[in-house]
């Protein structure tokens, strides 16, 4: 299935700053490990998902074991998936078996997973032992339950030193509607030298308020930020033309412009909200008829509207789309 905007949007954001991403989600010190890049596992599909370039598969050495290697598989989920554990047994297999971190003989990665789940509580690890058969099968993965998590943590962690490359996840996590939680954030946010990076925070934190039901508060509390929508826009629909073109399938190239133009102009109005919707369905399920435009145009509930546009590369028709209670 095609990913959603905030997916996306996760995925993108692990890349703003992989060590400092990687140190969060792995709740390690950056100073334990090395980060070697991202591996490209064209053919090696997860179980489940169409064939994609994965840029979350990271290659680390782990500095306190004298520099293994190792190939870290990290998943972003909108909502928990009860059969992580199985989707990650057979990615990691297939990825072992494909990938080397080097040419030497015998030379192998070691393996690991980490999930991170925006909303809901997941479950992806599992310990199985039969010791009379002498069968054990084990799998511990480190996941992060953003719902879960206190916000006062992670801002905490950044004022303490931490990258500010994690504070977009803030709006999803416990406590993140909290008024004085989001003015600390403005202010090492706004500590952030690189004037685009600022407004790709405010772009992606926004985005995440409003998958977690937060839009309306961050939205006020964030008036009159700078949001540099054009310069997260044209990243974004760059790296989507770039994945598309290393497919060679036109249509990666159009949805990952349509998907950059929705996370930009998410932060917009109800009229752009069902403009996008329009848009992007346009692209999947054909033009939409009088009907259907009349239909979208009275939806007039944001929460809704919201869950429309969440669906939008999910849903397969415009009257399964318009379902959407």
């Amino acid at each position: 299935m095609p990913e959603n905007p905030f997916d996306q949007a996760s995925r993108y954001l692990a890349t703003l700053d992989p060590p400092a991403f990687l140190g969060w989600v792995l709740r390690l010190p950056t100073g334990a490990f090395t980060f070697r890049g991202w591996l490209d596992t064209r053919g090696i599909p997860f179980p489940g998902d169409t064939e994609r370039t994965s840029d979350t598969v990271a290659h680390v050495a782990d500095l306190t074991a004298g520099g293994v290697p190792w190939a870290v598989a990290v998943e972003f989920k909108t909502k928990p998936d009860p059969e992580m554990f199985g989707r990650l047994l057979g990615y990691l297999s297939g990825l072992w078996l494909a990938r080397k971190p080097d040419d030497g003989r015998g030379s192998r990665f070691h393996l690991g997973a980490a999930v991170v789940n925006l909303t809901g509580t997941g479950s992806a690890s599992r310990d199985m032992a039969w010791p009379a058969a002498g069968l054990h099968t084990r799998l511990v993965v480190p996941e992060r339950n953003l719902a879960t998590e206190p916000a006062a943590d992670l801002i905490a962690e950044v004022e303490a030193g931490q990258q500010r490359a994690i504070l977009p996840w803030l709006p999803l996590m416990a406590g993140g509607d909290n008024p004085d939680l989001i003015d600390r954030w403005k202010v090492v946010a706004g500590a952030e030298p690189d004037r685009g990076r600022r407004g790709q925070f405010g772009a992606i934190a926004l985005l995440f308020a409003r998958r977690a039901g937060r839009g309306d508060i961050w939205e006020r509390k964030l008036e009159g930020w700078n949001v540099e929508e054009s310069t997260y826009v044209n990243e974004w629909i760059a790296k989507g033309e770039a994945r598309g073109e290393a497919r060679g399938e036109a249509r990666g190239k159009e949805i990952g412009k349509e998907i950059g133009k929705a996370i930009g102009k998410e932060i917009g109005g109800m009229e752009t909200t069902r403009a996008t919707i329009l848009r992007i369905g346009a692209k999947r399920f054909g033009p939409p008829d009088s009907a259907v435009t009349a239909a979208v145009e009275a939806i007039q509930d944001r929460g809704r509207l919201d869950r429309v546009l969440d669906r939008v590369l999910d849903a397969t028709s415009w009257d399964d789309l318009l379902a959407t209670a």
